[in-house]
């Protein structure tokens, strides 16, 4: 088979620390078949309108001027538009182009915290790669264990989602929202065998394919978290989740958070009966940021 390619660089905001990204990738995608990782690389598998596209990302930089060589490859060709897809997928994914310097400057300040931002210098919160698995991730964890809501995920990947290979490497693609918005009720609750969860990946899936993504990103945040909410099976607290963790909206930090109350306080020991609040308020629009980074480090 023929596979078409395009390549090229990314410049990174810096200081950006590809390695840092890689190994918290490795963490928390252990046992999940939707990436590989190489030297100084990872593969990835994304899907542009029914068409399935691997990426491949290797740090050919510096923390200090970060470089990262991209290449994607298809089976059918790929135009411009969805290059740029992908690409801005990518962007997010890795949180490429956030400027830390302010938050830096103030993180500084915070003899507490400084520690942290020394280990993870350069440091850009990864997220997942879609909103929309993103979102999935964060109705699939209400109520839920981790263990649990893992494996409902991998169901998913299998049975919903698209699968590319080429030679060695074989990449679940996670489905897109059409996949989940017509696919039959009945098969999804099969796969996840719970009911509940089924119909709220089931809404999930037909508010995401009936809303722009610009829509999501540009949008004032509570607009944002007005119109998550009101999508059946969606809870305050995915919503605040999903502005963080999916959409890289660090104005707040989700403060009720028992992995990040346990962070704090493994970070700032008693100064913590403070009120997590209060601290979290001098980071201002960067609590989010920093809240990433206390769960990071712990």
């Amino acid at each position: 088979m023929n596979w078409h390619a395009t390549n090229g660089i990314l410049h990174p905001t810096p200081p950006f620390n590809f390695e840092l990204s890689r190994e918290w990738l490795k963490i928390v995608s252990e046992q999940d078949e939707d990436i590989m990782f190489g030297n100084h690389s990872i593969a990835k598998g994304t899907s542009v309108n029914r068409q399935a596209i691997l990426f491949r990302l290797k740090s050919v930089g510096t923390i200090e001027n970060p470089r990262l060589k991209f290449l994607l490859l298809s089976e059918n060709p790929i135009y411009e538009n969805t290059r740029l897809i992908v690409l801005d997928r990518i962007s997010q994914f890795l949180s490429l182009y956030d400027n830390l310097n302010y938050f830096y400057r103030i993180g500084k300040n915070d003899t507490h915290f400084y520690p942290v931002l020394q280990k993870l210098y350069g440091y850009h919160p990864v997220k997942f790669l879609t909103l929309f698995e993103n979102a999935c991730w964060a109705v699939l964890q209400q109520n839920n264990t981790i263990e649990s809501a893992r494996h409902m995920k991998r169901r998913m990947l299998h049975h919903f989602g698209t699968v590319i290979q080429m030679r060695q490497i074989r990449i679940h693609i996670f489905p897109e929202p059409e996949d989940l918005a017509f696919a039959n009720y009945f098969d999804i609750c099969n796969q996840l065998n719970d009911e509940l969860k089924a119909e709220s990946l089931q809404h999930l899936g037909r508010a995401f394919s009936d809303v722009s993504e610009s829509f999501l990103v540009q949008s004032p945040y509570q607009t944002v978290f007005e119109w998550l909410i009101k999508i059946r099976g969606m809870s305050a607290w995915a919503a605040k989740y999903i502005l963080l963790n999916g959409l890289g909206r660090t104005e707040h930090a989700l403060l009720a958070d028992k992995n990040l109350i346990n962070s704090a306080g493994r970070c700032y020991g008693k100064l913590i009966y403070t009120g997590l609040a209060t601290i979290a308020e001098q980071y201002g629009e960067w609590q989010g940021y920093w809240s990433r980074y206390l769960n990071i480090a712990a």
